[in-house]
């Protein structure tokens, strides 16, 4: 499986470095005060997060999977290759989050208190896990260019029902005010429940994928 991850992570060397280059920029306008450290923590981690489904693509334009079905592989080692590529990618975002984090309120550059970035942080590693967990069956299935679609309505969806919510809710009766109410330290624990119910469906994901993996005809 050692072989596969390397695998992934060569395909991706590009997209890599444009990505790391990209987060840093928006970390250097984090410390100008021109964005907010958990815009720079959020948005780095959706797009990292992309990175394990457009490998589909580059697996598509090789026919790796004809190929990799050619070698002794069980189903399991295909699939599993990809969602620990998922695993490694998600240890860097959250490592890189955290330092900004840190960073940012050591050196008191940011208004946003540390306890907020790290909440920012865990709650969009949660999102980027839900994205995965739908994304990897369906390009396992489906390849990557019928699945993009579905990529879309993913990350659309759960903001559009957000935002209907926040504008149409209290003409319907219906008030977030009670969120102001929670403590800060009891929110933040439902936070961090995020990424490790995220991590949960991960496990139910590699199960469907090997499932597809092992039922795929090339």
């Amino acid at each position: 499986m050692s072989g596969l991850l390397w695998k992934d992570i060569l395909v991706s060397r590009k997209n890599l470095k444009f990505y790391i280059y990209f987060m840093l920029a928006y970390f250097a306008l984090a410390v100008l005060g021109i964005f907010e450290i958990t815009f720079v923590t959020t948005f780095s981690t959706i797009i990292l997060m992309m990175v394990p489904v457009s490998a589909f693509s580059f697996d598509e334009a090789a026919k790796w999977d004809r190929y990799a079905r050619t070698l002794p592989l069980p189903p399991r080692v295909i699939a599993g290759a990809r969602y620990l590529f998922t695993l490694v990618i998600l240890l860097v975002v959250a490592a890189f989050s955290t330092v900004c984090a840190v960073l940012i309120d050591l050196l008191q550059l940011g208004d946003t208190p540390l306890i907020e970035s790290i909440a920012a942080m865990l709650g969009s590693l949660g999102a980027g896990l839900f994205i995965v967990d739908v994304m990897l069956p369906l390009c396992f299935k489906l390849g990557p260019e019928r699945a993009r679609p579905y990529l879309f309505a993913v990350i659309l969806i759960p903001f559009v029902a957000v935002f209907l919510l926040l504008g149409v809710g209290p003409d319907l009766g219906l008030s977030l005010e009670f969120l102001n109410q929670i403590p800060e330290t009891s929110a933040l624990g439902v936070i961090a429940l995020l990424p490790l119910a995220g991590l949960a469906c991960l496990g139910l994901s590699f199960l469907i994928s090997c499932r597809i993996v092992d039922r795929k005809e090339f």
